[in-house]
């Protein structure tokens, strides 16, 4: 039976775990159960404003009974801020083969409420061009805005600019044409971020730009804790033993 590359990189991932750690394991027999190891998990480290950190800004890891996870960021309590996230990244968790948890964060299994779109379409101004106006919850939204229209990337626009305006006979078809659009993170200048990158709204939307030329897309739950959610796919995490976990390179107990 032929392994799916997924599968492949998942394999020679726990073999190569279980190996090297194989004298820890050996000396606890059986894989712990899921009940064995729920609990909250407090992130150790030598960091004193840990919630500055660019990737450890992290306080707590809680496995719960159920098979969920929540991923806790470290909160900020000596400089007033406009906006503080919770948490990291949530989603589901098991315990695999020898004794290692694995992870998936929810955007694997479930749409995101941030990728939630509204779309108004009108007639107004000039009729010989295509108006788009892009609506965010905030003023936060470094990311790049990119067009896509008719499936022809020859017809396409990344623009910064939240109100662009097109030229009808430049990007469009004479009525009927697809739109697609999407979202690409801006990182210049910033620190490395663990986020995801590229953000799909819609992949096609049919719009009559002949009757409809203004349109205004509303993102509104597209916030910072939606673009710094942190995905994991499949991300193995050590039981070093029922109270501790090594992850990232840290202890959490």
């Amino acid at each position: 039976m032929k392994l799916k590359q997924n599968e492949i990189r998942k394999l020679v991932l726990i073999l190569a775990v279980t190996a090297q750690l194989m004298g820890c394991i050996s000396t606890r027999g059986q894989k712990m159960k899921t009940e064995d190891l729920s609990g909250t998990y407090i992130l150790e480290t030598d960091l004193k404003y840990k919630a500055l950190s660019n990737d450890k800004n992290y306080s707590s890891l809680e496995l719960h009974k159920n098979g969920t996870y929540i991923l806790n960021k470290a909160a900020i309590t000596f400089t007033p801020v406009i906006e503080q996230c919770t948490y990291a990244s949530k989603g589901r968790w098991s315990v695999v083969a020898g004794n290692l948890i694995e992870i998936t964060s929810e955007d694997h299994y479930e749409k995101q409420q941030g990728f939630e779109y509204d779309l108004k379409n009108e007639n107004k101004l000039s009729q010989d061009s295509l108006y788009i106006q892009v609506v965010f919850p905030t003023d936060f939204h470094p990311v790049h805005l990119n067009f896509t229209f008719n499936h022809n990337n020859s017809k396409s626009i990344k623009t910064d600019k939240t109100y662009i305006v097109l030229s009808k006979s430049q990007y469009l078809r004479s009525a009927a044409n697809q739109v697609a659009f999407s979202l690409s993170a801006n990182f210049f200048g910033a620190p490395l971020s663990k986020s995801r990158t590229t953000f799909n709204i819609f992949f096609e939307e049919l719009i009559d730009t002949k009757v409809n030329n203004y349109l205004t897309i509303t993102l509104p739950n597209f916030d910072r804790c939606f673009f710094e959610f942190e995905p994991y796919n499949g991300e193995f995490i050590y039981v070093k033993n029922s109270n501790q976990l090594v992850w990232q390179g840290e202890i959490w107990q």
